[in-house]
């Protein structure tokens, strides 16, 4: 509901989904709300991280993935650099630690989208292996991997599209590393056969052993300790074998999943108090209408929209609309020379049409470039970003969503 003071909108986390929110969110405000509503961005850093491109500055193919905030940010958003310790939802209020020291910040509105961590998984991770899912942890495997002798051994461990990618990548830019992927299970579980056979084979070029059906019990300094009671010697283990979210909502006693996502409605809007509005892998909205999404940008990015779409209803005093997002393809990318496209349903189900070799590969530059103009563009043009509709049928399973 509109209210009489000047309305402070604060969103907590600067990826994908956090500023697609504040770039569609200031770029959709009128002459007269830009007079009076106050944005902020709540970042750790002063930098925005492409993700997506971590496994480029793990192989050495590009020095960094991350610029300052600024230059895809909308310059009328406020940014604080620092951590949020813990949300008080009944005052509205944001415990903060910064450079400068603790400081207490005020909202009436919230946007939730802190994104998602690598979870450890198993007995040695944090000791012995380099994660993949942060800049330190990628900036020290360009490191290490760097200075590796010949065949030097490295073991990159999860099977889902991060492990396919960064095997691949490492493998092509270091030709002389020696590189294992070790999966839980199949690899790339989501795709068809047709795909699998072609990524399969592309990996297998570049020198990438595949080990399926290798379940980690444990990461040694010298290897990884497989729980049938195998050894496979590692002198780098990369781990990209899944992820978690930070535990900020349920510590501050918002309702949440068993993974610690916020629980969040058709709008996006919290279950307890609908002023705190939830956008990318750190939210769970209902079966209804998100039983098919998963993790990452694809998702992160409409969601992110969304939830600037509703805080503008709740702003405006108007009725938000549901949620309803879809897919339209998967993007492996396999070095620089190769990728797979997979043509997607809605509800993110294969299609039979698909695009591999040379042409993948310039697919998934676009899209890893679109990834970033998309929520710039917002700024300038809010809206713009393309997502496609949701599937029909709203009772589809999905491990996004379990």
């Amino acid at each position: 509901m509109p209210t009489q003071h000047n309305p402070v909108i604060v969103v907590i986390g600067a990826g994908y989904a956090g500023v697609t929110a504040a770039n569609r969110l200031r770029g959709s405000l009128t002459s007269v709300e830009r007079q009076r509503v106050r944005i902020v961005m709540i970042n750790r850093s002063g930098d925005f991280v492409e993700r997506i491109r971590l496994h480029e500055v793990a192989a050495g193919t590009i020095a960094t993935a991350a610029f300052p905030l600024r230059d895809i940010l909308h310059p009328e958003v406020e940014v604080i650099v620092g951590d949020v310790a813990a949300i008080d939802p009944d005052r509205k209020l944001l415990d903060l630690m910064t450079a400068s020291g603790p400081r207490v910040e005020h909202y009436d509105t919230l946007i939730y989208a802190v994104g998602s961590q690598a979870a450890l998984g198993a007995p040695g991770v944090r000791e012995h292996a380099y994660l993949l899912s942060n800049p330190d942890g990628a900036a020290a495997l360009r490191e290490v991997i760097g200075r590796g002798a010949a065949g030097q051994r490295v073991v990159v461990v999860g099977g889902g599209a991060t492990g396919v990618e960064a095997a691949a990548e490492i493998a092509e830019q270091r030709p002389q590393a020696r590189v294992t992927l070790l999966s839980a299970g199949p690899i790339l579980p989501q795709l068809p056969p047709s795909a699998l056979s072609s990524i399969g084979a592309t990996l297998a070029r570049l020198g990438v052993v595949v080990r399926e059906n290798a379940r980690v019990a444990e990461v040694l300094a010298d290897g990884i300790e497989l729980q049938d009671g195998q050894f496979v010697p590692s002198e780098v283990t990369v781990w990209a074998a899944s992820f978690s979210v930070p535990q900020l909502a349920g510590m501050s006693g918002l309702a949440v999943d068993e993974m610690g996502r916020l629980r969040v409605d058709e709008f996006l809007q919290s279950l307890d108090y609908p002023d705190i509005i939830g956008a990318g892998d750190a939210v769970r909205p209902p079966a209804s209408v998100g039983a098919h999404l998963r993790m990452g940008c694809a998702v992160a990015i409409p969601l992110g929209g969304h939830a600037a779409n509703t805080a503008l209803a709740r702003l405006r005093g108007t009725a938000p609309k549901r949620l309803d997002v879809g897919f339209l393809i998967q993007c492996i990318s396999l070095g620089r020379g190769n990728g797979y496209i997979q043509l997607v349903r809605a509800d993110d189900t294969p299609r039979r049409l698909h695009l591999a070799g040379r042409v993948g590969a310039v697919v998934k530059e676009r899209v890893c470039r679109m990834v970033v103009s998309g929520p710039r563009k917002e700024a300038t043009k809010p809206g713009s970003y393309f997502s496609p509709g949701g599937p029909r049928s709203r009772s589809i399973a999905s491990v996004g969503s379990s």
